[in-house]
């Protein structure tokens, strides 16, 4: 059935439509990117692995992982793309739910510990980090439940708090119960801007902010490894790097300092070398900057701005409110954890876990952060006009194989 489109919903269409290939076309080369840097980054560990045990099939076994869960990822995309929206409101309480259930795995002896947090759950000999596809599943429940309340409602806490601020505490103390500071930094900012954008008044987003600085500094004090990277963080900032203990940012800013400019070249960093702590994952970012130099850094910089921008465009854009919220939640998500993964290496913010995302090494961050993508899409396509905009009218390519034919 034809619809007949107003002059805004063609304007609405042509944006949309022009941010959705910026979304796809930067999602592709990050992710390609990504596997790349995962394989580089692991090299030497995996190669020296496989002569130690003399197990030849480990030399790129994390790059095969990465490039295993990347193709899952790619594929599981478009099916997502493909879900009707009212198919994602209908299941969104299902999903929060099982998305739960998942994150509370890690209170069970299925929970997998790491540098102190126990954000990961064994499953089947499968590692899987459940915070990551929580995030996917709050942005999803949040904007179906607060998207439905009016601006007058969003004034009534009552409202406001059920379910939607009991289901949000919910979730970010599910995190925090796995000891994961960084990730519930990602989603104190995806809720708290679900709700300004939806018309919460500015005197309870000030209280909520002072909260949440309280409880941050009660975190980062009663934990002894929190306390330590906040205060060398303001060490490091009067202080020349230490040569004969150096922390993790030092061997960033060496790894920078080493790149320069062009950069060492692709598989010749130094500081892989089981040097630089979690060069593979958190601090990925550094081993770009050494091995394709400061023109590397700001390409990466520069496709999260354009996938920042993608999304931004269709939070703009698009008619329905719920959608809107839930693009600006997968938004701050992907582009701003990106964001403050990079000041973390660089040595501008102290030092906590994030991934960057389709970078960092984690089948768990790279499936979820793709599948949030697939949603985004499947949402923007029902803009009025924007799936037909995509479509080659008919007889486009039989028009075009006569005019070969033709003498």
């Amino acid at each position: 059935m034809n619809v007949t489109l107003t002059a805004k919903d063609e304007r609405a269409r042509d944006v949309i439509r022009h941010a959705i290939v910026l979304v796809v076309s930067a999602t592709l080369i990050l992710t390609v990117l990504g596997i790349v840097m995962v394989f580089s980054a692991t090299s030497v560990t995996s190669i020296s692995q496989a002569v130690v045990y003399d197990n030849p099939s480990a030399r790129f076994a994390d790059a095969s992982r990465q490039l295993t869960f990347g193709i899952i990822g790619l594929v599981l995309m478009p099916i997502a793309a493909a879900i009707p929206p009212s198919v994602y409101k209908w299941a969104a309480w299902p999903i929060f739910i099982a998305a739960l259930g998942l994150q509370s795995l890690v209170l069970t002896p299925l929970a997998h510990t790491s540098r102190g947090n126990s954000n990961w759950v064994n499953l089947g000999g499968i590692t899987v980090q459940p915070s990551e596809f929580l995030k996917l599943a709050v942005a999803l429940w949040l904007a179906v439940i607060i998207g439905r309340k009016t601006r007058e409602e969003m004034k009534n806490p009552r409202l406001v708090a059920v379910p939607a601020g009991i289901g949000a505490v919910a979730a970010l103390g599910g995190v925090l119960a796995g000891r994961d500071v960084g990730t519930a930094i990602i989603f104190v900012l995806m809720i708290g801007l679900c709700f300004w954008l939806a018309g919460i008044p500015f005197k309870w987003v000030a209280v909520l902010a002072v909260v949440v600085g309280i409880v941050a500094v009660l975190l980062i004090a009663v934990e002894a490894s929190r306390l330590n990277r906040v205060l060398d963080y303001f060490e490091n900032l009067f202080i020349t790097p230490d040569i004969y203990d150096p922390t993790q940012s030092e061997y960033a800013m060496w790894a920078f300092g080493t790149g320069g400019i062009g950069g060492v070249g692709l598989g010749a960093s130094r500081e892989k070398w089981n040097y630089l702590p979690e060069a593979h994952n958190d601090f990925i970012f550094a081993v770009i900057g050494e091995e394709l130099g400061l023109f590397g850094c700001l390409a990466v910089i520069l496709l999260f701005l354009v996938l920042g921008y993608g999304l931004v465009q269709i939070v703009a854009y698009h008619k329905e409110m719920w959608v809107r919220l839930f693009v600006a939640m997968i938004a701050i998500w992907l582009v701003g954890q990106a964001i403050l993964n990079m000041m973390v290496v660089a040595g501008v913010l102290p030092v906590f876990g994030v991934p960057l995302p389709f970078i960092s090494q984690g089948g768990s961050s790279l499936i979820a952060c793709l599948l949030a993508i697939g949603v985004v899409l499947s949402l923007a396509l029902r803009q009025p006009g924007v799936a037909k905009s995509f479509r080659l009218p008919r007889g486009t390519f039989q028009s075009t194989a006569s005019l070969r034919s033709t003498p």
